[in-house]
């Protein structure tokens, strides 16, 4: 109570209806903002900390910043475990928060401006995460020294690891002598960083994969884009790209099992891997063999090594990389449709090019909506997309579309989710509505989880529950709900599936608007790695350079040249 009272006199404040969303919409303001600003969370306690719990794990896991203020009880009124409860509204937030946080503390007496401003910092520099701090609510209303708290000198802030002359020259002629070297853009590494690195790659000719959390650190247009690998809406050509390079530089990517895939042994089997990263948990962590780590910082390494990368491409490796690209489609033939349905995977291409420069894409996070986003959405120079892909929840969809709009008023943004991630969070409609968000929301309905109803008819023999209306799952009527917000919205017609047309669609209105995409819920969701059970009930997996379908003999002579035994072909 004494925290909102203070806070609505320094800061900006947004309400929203859901404290998931707050950390949500904080995360991508953060994500998105090219200002000096950022956001934060405020919660109040017990529920208000256990409803953000989702969002601090998404930024745990994604690496990224987020703070989050809470409410607590009065100092004297903290439970002592076991105890169930002694406050009102009473739970251990401290307790919970702590292994998915870089910082979890309760604020049990007041503390000096100094150290409260040093441990907000842990939540950016230099390795980002979460910071959870929970006021008791006698400390908030307490009377303070103001001369007193603010005489402590700040402790200065650990930049990692100093990189060396020596570390960045080993490399550097490692790229050299390289004749397939490849480049991963990972999360942590900027967009500032990465823009500003490209155009001497460029001229340098070395080409450039990103993960799902660095999307927008490489136009698609680039002459040196190498695709997106990856295994939830990687790109197939990324991944025969990385399993044929001889050199692999992983810049501010964490090469987790998303990355790598569960067959992590056969991941760049070729490569010579160079990992750069800013957390040793990380990087000395069970992966692929790694023939260099080095804990830096992501930006400042890239700023050291590229203007001194020198290579010569003796081999037409930067040719090959892509003609790969332009013989294995993002759009795979074997994802039909019924004719009364929109093709998703064509949807989100053509959506992605009537979209303008200046236009933010907002992705959700799970599902078959995200993973076609990432194999087919078309990035312009300078255009920034934002997602949460590590944590991977359901409902994340519109709250990034709100933190990223008010990063910045004047520009749009694209949303693009399924209908059961939309559900989980469709109350923030009242947010979009009340402050008239330029908000383009397309929702695709499938009639259900497709993912879920995917995973138990290749694993269950098509046994399903929980994944459609005809198995207990309920979906609003759309139109008549996003008219209770005022705001438009209508079913789109197969033939508006086009650039142009999606291009006047979005024009019309300059405030909020949505369309609903019927999706065929039979449509397929290739490619994908291969995965069987096994007795033991273990999961075996294929390396990700194997997808299904199998390519064809001669498709696959072209694009595996360097492949172990030349495998993913069907004769």
């Amino acid at each position: 109570m004494h925290l909102l009272d203070g806070f609505r006199k320094k800061f900006e404040c947004i309400p929203v209806v859901h404290e998931m969303t707050a950390g949500i919409a904080a995360e991508h303001f953060n994500q998105c903002a090219q200002n000096k600003n950022r956001a934060f969370a405020l919660v109040t306690t017990g529920p208000g900390l256990t409803n953000i719990v989702t969002a601090i794990a998404g930024c745990y896991v994604e690496h990224r910043e987020l703070l989050v203020i809470s409410g607590q009880v009065k100092s004297t009124d903290l439970l002592k475990h076991p105890e169930r409860q002694r406050g009102v509204q009473e739970i251990d937030g401290k307790s919970i928060c702590t292994p998915i946080s870089v910082q979890s503390f309760c604020m049990r007496t007041p503390m000096s401006r100094s150290k409260f401003k040093e441990m907000a910092e842990l939540a950016r520099s230099p390795h980002p995460g979460p910071v959870v701090i929970e006021v008791c609510l006698d400390v908030q209303g307490a009377d303070v020294n103001r001369e007193e708290l603010a005489t402590i000198d700040l402790n200065p802030v650990d930049k990692g690891h100093t990189i060396q002359a020596e570390e960045v020259q080993r490399i550097i002629e490692k790229i050299k002598d390289a004749k397939r070297p490849l480049i991963i853009f990972g999360g942590l590494l900027s967009r500032d960083a990465a823009w500003h690195a490209l155009n001497h790659i460029e001229k340098i000719g070395v080409p450039i994969c990103t993960t799902t959390s660095a999307i927008d650190r490489i136009p698609t247009n680039s002459p040196i884009f190498a695709g997106r690998p990856g295994t939830w809406g990687g790109q197939r050509a990324g991944n025969l790209i990385v399993a044929q390079a001889d050199f692999l530089l992983v810049i501010g990517a964490q090469l987790d099992l998303q990355q790598t895939g569960f067959n992590y042994q056969e991941y760049a089997p070729n490569a010579k891997i160079v990992h750069i990263f800013p957390s040793q948990a990380e990087l000395d962590r069970v992966g692929p063999e790694a023939f260099l780590k080095l804990k830096c910082s992501p930006d400042r390494f890239l700023e050291i090594l590229a203007p001194l990368i020198r290579w010569k491409d003796t081999d037409e490796w930067g040719k090959y990389v892509q003609d790969i690209r332009s013989s294995v489609p993002t759009i795979e033939p074997s994802n039909t449709h019924r004719e009364e349905f929109i093709n998703s995977f064509l949807m989100l291409k053509n959506l992605s090019l009537a979209t303008r420069k200046s236009d933010i894409l907002a992705m959700c996070s799970s599902g078959g909506t995200f993973t076609g986003a990432l194999q087919n959405f078309e990035i312009a120079p300078g255009q920034l997309a934002t997602t949460s892909a590590a944590h991977a929840s359901m409902g994340y969809g519109l709250a990034t579309a709100i933190g990223a709009a008010f990063s910045d008023r004047s520009k749009r943004v694209i949303l693009t989710e399924g209908e059961g991630g939309f559900s989980q969070n469709l109350q923030e409609l009242a947010v979009v509505s009340r402050f008239k968000l330029p908000l383009k929301i397309f929702i695709f309905d499938n009639n259900g989880y497709a993912s879920i109803r995917a995973t138990q008819k290749k694993f269950f023999n098509g046994d399903y529950l929980g994944c459609d209306p005809e198995t207990g799952l309920g979906f609003p009527d759309w139109v008549k709900l996003f008219n209770a917000y005022d705001i438009p919205c209508r079913y789109m017609k197969s033939e508006e599936n086009n650039k142009d047309d999606l291009k006047l669609l979005m024009e019309n209105c300059v405030g909020p608007e949505a369309w609903i995409i019927s999706v065929d819920p039979l449509q397929p969701n290739w490619p994908a790695v291969s995965t069987v059970i096994s007795h033991d009930g273990q999961m075996r997996s294929s390396p990700l350079y194997d997808m299904l379908p199998k390519l064809s003999s001669e498709l696959s002579e072209c694009v595996g040249r360097y492949l172990p035994n030349n495998l993913g072909a069907s004769s």
